[in-house]
């Protein structure tokens, strides 16, 4: 990077005591946002740990997953673990281990032998008798019997789904932070308001999670210490000592984080909006057929922009249950090359797709423009299809955080063919060229007052698609004309 980008840079973020203060927010708040997820990651990593020690000494097999029925507080809930996902079988191999009012009074479904094993001394697990396994944890020592190791898929899948949000959201964070970033440096309205659409839906997400870490501590209890739980006398607080007090005193003060930063970032965001719009058209007043028009690409530059981390997000995480052995899912996953192929075309064309569709939408390259709507339209097409896949449909519908990402992934990139064909259907008709001319009035230095030329006059530069539009500076101080300057040149003359 030059030393002159870097003065760019510098000047784009203190143009204005908004930029300023937006920059330093966005810088603040992701690192803040990093060592709250960062904490919260490590409690659910424990946690887990726990459970991934007891389960790999009772030989549960890692095909095993569970499926909860009624888990409201008032419904007969039950749990049920399947060793098998096959859209073949009408019925799946799945067992009975939790039955809410059965006083933990179930048959063992499946067999399963024990091996021994050698754990760190502050949790240790050694094969028991009886089929069983005994766990010391600090002064206390448990014998769980098969049923209990098997009840304990459950909160063990929770807990591991729960550790890949928890790195996602810190991504996200870093994420936002570089699309604010760019948004800066650019002057470019849809990184400020992708990022805003980012913000309402992490801060959403942080508000569900406070709830459901109360909900997830009334379904481990019941699991797991109630007199219906084969794992009784065990205690919560014993298995995962202070976990849910710790992680909700991490969760508030995220959520709150959270709320209060979406506030900032829609206040100086609308004034940066404002700032840079207006940078848009103050040269040569833009007809209203413009601003519509204009209003056409920035609604395709948002949702593409959202696109982008959504369809990551979303790729990776169905990449993860494909390949990560840990996962049940990775052994019922049918057509799995296929999806495997699907996903890695989605994330090495995402970055170019990106690039093609911000310079073909600016610059009005037709050929181009309808390779980046075909290339979008197969690739929804292609993830709207995924949830005729059994895993996925399971995971769907299993696994919130993934549902909404897929949801939102999905959405916004309907809405980019939606208004990337809008767009083009309004090629040539004089935005492409009204920047253009703008653009060349700023260079030259010439004062808005004397350009009174009607954009209809005068052939366009040779190849003016060609320039890089993206990269000029607004010069927008050096352009404002006051009223008062006005009438003093007209006396002038």
């Amino acid at each position: 990077m030059s030393w002159t980008t870097l003065k760019s840079v510098y000047f784009k973020i203190t143009l204005s005591r908004f930029s300023i203060a937006f920059f330093l927010f966005c810088f603040i708040h992701a690192f803040a946002e990093g060592f709250i997820q960062a904490f919260i990651f490590s409690q659910d990593s424990t946690a887990n740990g726990v459970l991934s020690s007891i389960l790999r000494q009772a030989n549960v097999p890692v095909r095993d997953f569970a499926v909860i029925n009624n888990p409201g507080p008032n419904s007969n809930t039950s749990l049920d673990v399947c060793n098998m996902l096959d859209p073949e079988l009408k019925q799946q191999p799945c067992g009975l281990v939790f039955q809410k009012g059965s006083n933990g009074n179930l048959t063992l479904p499946t067999a399963y032998n024990l091996t021994s094993n050698i754990f760190a001394a502050d949790f240790a697990v050694t094969s028991g008798s009886d089929d069983s396994v005994k766990i010391s944890l600090g002064q206390n020592t448990f014998v769980l019997n098969q049923m209990c190791t098997l009840v304990m898929t459950y909160p063990h899948q929770q807990l591991q789904n729960m550790q890949r949000e928890d790195i996602l959201l810190v991504v996200s964070q870093f994420w936002i932070f570089a699309v604010s970033f760019f948004g800066i440096v650019y002057d470019s309205v849809p990184h400020l308001i992708a990022a805003i659409l980012c913000r309402v839906l992490t801060t959403a997400w942080s508000l569900y999670i406070v709830w459901r870490n109360g909900d997830n501590e009334r379904r481990f209890t019941m699991l797991l210490s109630s007199a219906d739980s084969p794992c009784h006398p065990l205690q919560i607080n014993q298995l995962f000592p202070g976990y849910f007090l710790s992680r909700q005193s991490l969760q508030i003060p995220d959520v709150t984080l959270n709320i209060l930063a979406l506030g900032l970032a829609i206040y100086l965001s609308s004034k940066l909006i404002k700032i840079y719009s207006a940078n848009t058209f103050n040269r040569v007043g833009a007809p209203p057929a413009i601003i519509r028009v204009y209003r056409y690409f920035l609604a395709t530059f948002v949702s593409f922009q959202l696109s982008a981390l959504l369809l990551v997000s979303t790729v990776c995480l169905w990449l993860d249950q494909m390949v990560n052995r840990d996962n049940a899912m990775s052994g019922f996953t049918f057509h799995r090359t296929l999806y495997i192929a699907l996903s890695i075309f989605t994330l090495v064309f995402l970055v170019p797709w990106i690039a093609l569709g911000w310079y073909s939408v600016r610059r009005e390259w037709k050929k181009m423009m309808l390779v980046f709507l075909i290339l979008a339209a197969i690739v929804f097409t292609s993830w709207v299809l995924m949830p005729m896949s059994w895993s996925f449909a399971w995971t769907f519908l299993n696994w919130p955080f993934f549902t909404v990402q897929y949801m939102v992934a999905s959405t916004s990139l309907l809405f980019t063919v939606i208004f990337g064909v809008i767009s083009y259907l309004h090629f040539d008709k004089g935005l492409a060229h009204y920047l253009y001319v703008d653009d060349q009035l700023a260079k030259a230095g010439i004062e808005p007052e004397l350009f009174e030329t009607d954009l209809e006059k005068g052939g366009a530069a040779d190849d003016w698609r060609e320039i890089g539009l993206d990269d000029v500076p607004t010069y927008t101080l050096q352009f404002t004309t006051s009223v008062e300057k006005l009438g003093e040149d007209r006396d002038s003359k």
